[in-house]
């Protein structure tokens, strides 16, 4: 993900994150308007319906095949019914909790969008930033990595070493694969413990303030969504691993951690994962605002997640069929009058 974030995400001259227009990145299409999917137009034409899709990469999409990201699929089945209704990914990648309303003000809202469908997982980054005392920069462990100013002779060494593990693997038994790979990832979680928590230990489990202050913040967005006569629709965010079966996916939870949440425990995730879904339960009952429980929706296998958070094409597919069936029974694709709360 990170060579996918560097090359579709600029930031703009007043530090906003957005997609580069008309950019292309492997699979990923970015359209003239900076959203990924086909083009759209600027100007809404009458009688039009808008509803705009935001989240990070498990929204943008990262595993699915290409025009199979829930967004995607969500839009074709609504046009089937309804064909004056479009459906826009406006997700964006490291989108810091600070930019979100600058964003929309800038991008979205030219765009005259109807309802937003949120889907993020922005408390973590939050809780981050409220343990370091500073602002996290955008997808920071994407985008450090322990990077490092790597010579040619050292980038070719690491490659040959990396087809020499590859051909000693194949005579490996998988029992001793499985305990190595173990072994390295526990090592370079170790190694980034270090140099991020210091004498510091992991969060087992997240401090009630600061889930109090991510929910004022939430509040006030939904508010200010509002306030420009835009519908939320908040569903839950599904993880692949919880408390239950976390032995069963413990690598995929351990990679997690390694790459986004090293602040984290594992079981610290968890918990933050269950106090967002149940945040995100009560701001949208004390908003009076749609929210689906996609969490309890999707079977939690590997048929529908390819990763802790991303998921499969049959994962998204469920997503995109939850959501289009709540909005449909909700009439929330009917709607011809102004919206008003």
């Amino acid at each position: 993900m990170k060579k996918l974030f560097s090359s579709i995400v600029a930031t703009d001259s007043d530090g906003i994150p957005y997609n580069i227009p008309n950019t292309r990145y492997k699979k990923w299409k970015i359209n003239s308007l900076g959203f990924r999917g086909q083009e759209i137009d600027l100007k809404k034409k009458k009688g039009q319906i808008r509803i705009m899709c935001f989240g990070s990469s498990e929204t943008l999409g990262v595993h699915e095949t290409e025009g199979k990201e829930w967004p995607s699929q969500l839009g074709k089945m609504i046009k089937d019914k309804y064909p004056e209704v479009e459906v826009i990914n406006i997700s964006i990648m490291g989108l810091s909790q600070k930019m979100r309303k600058d964003y929309i003000e800038k991008y979205i809202l030219p765009l005259e969008p109807d309802i937003i469908i949120m889907n993020h997982h922005r408390l973590f980054f939050h809780i981050r930033e409220s343990v370091r005392g500073e602002e996290i920069n955008i997808i920071p462990c994407l985008m450090n990595g322990n990077i490092k100013n790597n010579s040619k002779s050292r980038i070719l060494f690491d490659r040959l070493l990396s087809k020499f593990r590859k051909a000693i693997y194949k005579f490996l038994p998988n029992q001793v694969l499985s305990y190595y790979s173990m072994w390295r990832l526990r090592k370079k979680i170790k190694m980034k413990e270090k140099e991020y928590l210091k004498n510091n230990t992991p969060l087992d489990e997240i401090p009630e303030n600061i889930i109090l202050q991510y929910e004022k913040e939430l509040d006030s967005f939904i508010d200010y969504l509002k306030e420009k006569n835009i519908i939320p629709v908040m569903p839950t965010f599904p993880l692949l691993t919880t408390f239950a079966n976390k032995d069963v996916y413990k690598k995929i939870l351990m990679e997690t951690r390694l790459t986004f949440f090293i602040e984290f425990s594992e079981d610290g995730i968890l918990d933050a994962m269950c106090k967002l879904n149940n945040l995100i339960k009560k701001t949208a009952e004390k908003q009076n605002v749609l929210c689906i429980d996609i969490d309890n929706l999707i079977p939690r296998t590997l048929d529908y997640y390819a990763d802790e958070l991303h998921y499969t094409d049959k994962g998204a597919e469920l997503i995109a069929k939850n959501l289009y069936e709540t909005l449909i029974h909700s009439n929330f694709c009917g709607k011809r009058k102004p919206i008003s709360f």
